[in-house]
């Protein structure tokens, strides 16, 4: 009888175990390349009378490139520019970088739970707040590189709100979702070739002259010239060059000599000069002036007593400080003190004309009662109380 056929088994490979791994080994990181700008800043900018809202994702972009979003934005309205984090740990060197830049608030949000990402769920929901705010912004310029917040973005774009897309290695989905992206890298090198180039002329000249031969790819009789100009370029001179030798002209005459005039008589001694008035301290506080004596430290107090008493009686003051720091975050929520002054002066000018003066402002916020004052590294902030 014929044999019955078996089912044969693959042997296993030699120098590995037929025993399936229970880990996969674990594949290197590749680290994603720039993406180039899809638009030029100038397109980017193009926008009369718009209102900017700036939303950056400071768990993967630099505080480093601030200065460069700072130089984009120029003098255009901020209806709100801040950046989400912690602040506390890695990211403190934003704490330093927001110093030059009064405007920007930063929000201190930790993951409390692992694996969620606390400051980007803050991120979306404030920009959802901002548009369907009272003043929305008309332009929203997103400072990232995570995907994440494509959804967003295309909820802004439906509500006919501008959105500009700024980092180095943003996600496609987001890029194309965006109405302009722009790399920081690349607008940071070019800003810096533009303020190079007022300074010096070959540099604009230089720009020049690869614009003609772009427009005249073709035209060698163009092409001959613009080299011959391009080797000139490091060898002109502008400012410095030496001025060419004047014509001699009519040769004056001899003035005549004059009189010898007679000597001055001898000025009486003058009085001695009365000694100046002490520096003019009103406004100061006694706590901010250390080194007193007690009996400067009681003088100072009743002075300090005393403004505290003129400023209760301004409720215009009052009122104008609250609704300030109203409009600029909610009830609870801390501000940077040169913000509320900055826009006390803007919406309210000529209100502190007759008011007690005050040499540190957010002493005049204390006197109020209002408000609550506390120092965080080098920077005074101040909260409504509750």
């Amino acid at each position: 009888m014929p044999r019955p056929k078996t089912k044969k088994t693959a042997a296993p490979a030699r120098g590995r175990s037929s025993k399936p791994s229970s880990r996969r080994a674990a594949k290197p990181a590749r680290r994603q390349a720039d993406a180039a700008s899809t638009s030029t800043p100038e397109a980017a900018k193009a926008q009369p009378n718009q209102r900017i809202g700036v939303l950056i994702d400071a768990d993967n972009v630099s505080h480093q490139h601030l200065p460069t979003l700072r130089r984009f934005i120029g003098e255009t309205e901020i209806s709100a520019a801040r950046a989400y984090g912690d602040f506390n740990g890695r990211l403190s060197g934003w704490r330093a970088a927001a110093q030059d830049w009064p405007e920007l608030d930063l929000v201190d949000q930790r993951s409390y739970t692992p694996g969620k990402n606390a400051a980007d769920m803050r991120l979306t929901i404030d920009a959802v707040k901002l548009m369907a705010g009272p003043n929305p912004p008309t332009t929203l310029i997103f400072v990232t590189n995570d995907s994440d917040f494509t959804p967003v973005v295309e909820d802004a774009k439906r509500l006919g709100v501008r959105i500009i897309v700024m980092g180095e290695r943003t996600h496609k989905a987001l890029r194309s979702t965006a109405h302009h992206y722009l790399n920081l890298s690349e607008l940071r090198e070019r800003m810096d070739k533009e303020l190079a180039a007022k300074s010096d002329p070959r540099i604009a000249l230089g720009l020049l002259a690869q614009a003609l031969r772009a427009l005249t790819p073709k035209n060698k009789e163009i092409g001959a010239l613009l080299d011959q100009f391009e080797k000139m370029l490091p060898e002109l001179r502008f400012a410095d060059a030496p001025r060419p030798p004047r014509e001699p002209g009519p040769r004056r005459e001899a003035r005549p000599e004059r009189a010898q005039r007679e000597p001055r008589p001898a000025r009486e001694p003058r009085a001695p000069r009365e000694a100046r008035p002490p520096q003019d301290n009103a406004g100061q506080d006694y706590r901010d002036r250390p080194n007193l004596t007690s009996a400067q430290q009681a003088q100072g107090k009743a002075e300090a007593d005393q403004r505290r008493a003129q400023l209760q009686q301004r409720q215009d003051i009052i009122e104008a400080l609250v609704d300030v720091a109203t409009g600029l975050a909610p009830e609870g929520e801390w501000l940077k003190v040169e913000v509320i002054k900055k826009f006390l002066l803007q919406e309210h000018p000529g209100l502190e004309a007759n008011a007690p003066r005050y040499a540190k402002f957010y002493r005049m916020l204390e006197d109020t009662g209002r408000f609550d004052v506390q120092l965080q590294g080098s920077t005074v902030m101040a909260r409504l109380k509750g």
